[in-house]
């Protein structure tokens, strides 16, 4: 009981400092970036509010969650860097093993993987509007080698914004219209999700395909 309440309240902070973003004035947005290995970094940044926080508590309990982690999973899955406070602002460097680490550390879907992995997986991608990069409308499965492309599909909560950083050029990304968030390309490797999903809406899946 005393973990799953640590895990639980831990993540509320953490939603709490991706949630507030760039829509403080000088504060960055938080991000995750792929390695070539599968191997994830999440640097979490917001805003940093003294009186509500504690910046050693939120340090003891970052370090408590990825100590239970690890005891429960590779000693090397989750590896806690920083959690730092500037200016008010807090960044907070967790990197990850796996995207599997990831995803469980985390209470929330992440998947990589082929196109076809994640139609065994239970993704209906045949439902999902896709976009390019010159804002035409994709039906990915009448692309070439549309299987055999590698695809990430992210899980966010409602008023999170994260920037997803990829190793590989991104091809097309799921179009905002019908799923509450503002989904763009940034870069050729990275793509900005603005999750705007009303409260009520617990979470939505963002579709990344990639090369």
């Amino acid at each position: 009981m005393k973990k799953a309440r640590g895990a639980v309240l831990l993540a509320s902070m953490v939603l709490c400092f991706s949630g507030c973003g760039s829509q403080e004035k000088g504060v960055g947005v938080s991000s995750l970036s792929f390695g070539k290995e599968g191997e994830v970094t999440h640097q979490i940044v917001g805003a940093f509010e003294q009186d509500y926080y504690d910046l050693e508590d939120l340090k003891d309990l970052a370090a408590e969650r990825v100590e239970e982690y690890c005891a429960e999973h590779d000693s090397e899955s989750v590896y806690l860097e920083s959690v730092k406070e500037k200016g008010g602002e807090i960044s907070i460097l967790f990197h990850y093993a796996t995207a599997e680490d990831y995803s469980a550390f985390n209470y929330r879907k992440l998947f990589m993987g082929t196109v076809e992995e994640a139609k065994e997986d239970g993704y209906d991608l045949d439902s999902v509007a896709f976009i390019s990069p010159e804002k035409e409308p994709i039906e990915l499965g009448f692309t070439e080698d549309a299987d055999a492309k590698k695809i990430l599909i992210i899980e966010t909560k409602s008023g999170e914004e994260l920037l997803v950083n990829l190793e590989g050029k991104i091809l097309y990304i799921n179009q905002s219209a019908d799923s509450g968030q503002e989904v763009s390309f940034a870069s050729k490797k990275s793509v900005l999700i603005r999750d705007q999903a009303p409260e009520e809406k617990v979470s939505a899946l963002t579709y990344i395909v990639y090369q």
